[in-house]
């Protein structure tokens, strides 16, 4: 089979377009602001906090106080997929290349790390 191969999987009881999951987050601190409660409050409802999220300890393994903002906060950053898969034909595996899969203007434009210490948040 030459490639590119593209693959899709389902997820079921998961509703992405749902009204309440697609307005909980923050575009400015998802762009790399860095904003305080008051800030996000609205517009991450109902999941503010890292407490919100029970996302207690950081990338690095730094424990995060509960009450602070979290980073990301809303239900979009409650439900990060970790899914690990692999591709076989016959007993090969085959390379998955998981290199450049975001668009650019989502790079350029939408989503940016807050800073050198983004790993502690």
């Amino acid at each position: 089979m030459e490639g590119p191969v593209y693959a899709y999987y389902e997820l079921d009881g998961f509703y992405q377009n749902h009204r309440r999951y697609v307005k909980s987050r923050s575009k400015r601190q998802l762009a790399g602001e860095d904003l305080g409660y008051d800030d996000v409050k609205v517009d991450c409802d109902p999941a503010i906090t890292n407490s919100d999220i029970n996302k207690l300890v950081s990338v690095n393994g730094t424990a995060l106080v509960g009450d602070d903002v979290a980073v990301p906060c809303g239900l979009t950053a409650q439900t990060f997929f970790n899914d690990e898969y692999a591709i076989f034909i016959n007993t090969l595996e085959v390379e998955i290349d998981s290199t450049d899969i975001a668009w650019k203007s989502d790079i350029d434009y939408k989503f940016k790390n807050q800073g050198e210490d983004w790993e502690a948040k």
